[in-house]
């Protein structure tokens, strides 16, 4: 009976970690991730920018928050910062950027990675934003409900509920 009690809490724990589909709170005893990952939630008013992915990118051609890996030395809000004047144009280094979480991405035995996200309010002309044309075609300002209608990169969907509220 108790060895029961064990296991049966055991599988609580483990489901109540894995929040949706291959993204976890915590990582698994096997998480062993390839990268780290910093995004920005740039908010104006109530629309998030989002970015159009170029085709010969992973996961090219979906959409997705702003954001990129993390460099060797470099703290996640430094990748963020760095990330987003390299994407946008937008230099976010004088403003007061929020943590907000980070998850844990499994999606398969050996594809996992750290994800860090932040927000920040838009201080800035919301249509001076300036493309990589070499990471991106296009962006967009949306609501988060009209968000989720876009073909999104994997997992951004639940990324975007848990921290902006409909989930």
């Amino acid at each position: 009976m108790v060895f029961m009690k064990k296991i049966l809490l055991g599988l609580l724990t483990c489901f109540a970690l894995n929040i949706y589909g291959t993204v976890y709170l915590e990582p698994s005893p096997q998480f062993k991730p390839r990268v780290e990952i910093a995004t920005l939630y740039i908010e104006d008013g109530n629309r998030l920018l989002f970015l159009h992915r170029q085709e010969n990118k992973s996961q090219g051609n979906l959409w997705g928050i702003p954001g990129g890996k993390i460099e060797k030395n470099e703290t996640p809000l430094q990748a963020v910062i760095r990330e987003i004047k390299e994407e946008t144009g937008y230099d976010f280094s004088n403003q007061p950027i929020q943590f907000l979480k980070t998850v844990y991405i499994e999606y398969n035995e050996k594809d996992h990675f750290v994800y860090h996200m932040f927000r920040v309010k838009m201080p800035f002309d919301p249509g001076a934003v300036k493309i990589n044309f070499k990471e991106h075609k296009g962006f967009t300002w949306l609501t988060v409900d009209d968000a989720l209608k876009l073909n999104l990169i994997e997992d951004e969907d639940y990324c975007i509920k848990m921290t902006h509220g409909s989930f």
